[in-house]
């Protein structure tokens, strides 16, 4: 079980997963209404470039989390960071379904979450942490990480408009 319960895997899942959208979304967005209940998907962001920057971002979150983990034989950080990358991979399957069709992210959304839910269990069976730190480091990269998911869509909305002023 040593493959799945490297630190690294998680960074690698993440951006295995993201080159779909990065390479997909620009052109579903051409022929799709993202909307999902009030909700715009991929911050309505049509363009690779863009979509590059937010995604290089959170990889790099990934690889210094992972490095941290590693460095400092961390487990629970890995763990931590599974969680909200997860909801993520279930959010690609619930999509399709409102859609009724084909969004980007659905297709490794398939292949990651059997693999993921392993790797998650792998990086458990190596976390010796108390209690009171799972619940702290959980609750403390989820709201991480969901706040960073609101920066990235306001800084790619932000250079998107710039983009389309400086281009007019």
């Amino acid at each position: 079980m040593a493959n799945w319960s490297s630190y690294w895997l998680m960074p690698l899942l993440f951006i295995f997963h993201d080159f779909e959208e990065l390479v997909l979304v620009p052109h579903w967005l051409e022929k799709h209404n993202p909307n999902i209940h009030g909700r715009i998907l991929f911050g309505g962001v049509d363009r690779s470039d863009v979509l590059a920057i937010g995604i290089w971002e959170e990889f790099c979150i990934y690889l210094l989390l992972s490095a941290v983990a590693y460095w400092f034989d961390y487990p629970l950080l890995i763990v931590a960071s599974i969680i909200p990358y997860l909801f993520h991979l279930v959010m690609h399957l619930i999509f399709p379904i409102v859609k009724h069709g084909y969004v980007p992210g659905v297709v490794t959304a398939i292949i990651e979450l059997p693999m993921t839910i392993i790797y998650l269990i792998a990086i458990i069976w190596l976390t010796n942490s108390p209690m009171w730190q799972w619940i702290t480091v959980i609750f403390i990269t989820f709201i991480f990480f969901a706040a960073n998911l609101k920066f990235i869509h306001w800084g790619m909305t932000a250079v998107m408009k710039k983009l389309t002023f400086t281009q007019n």
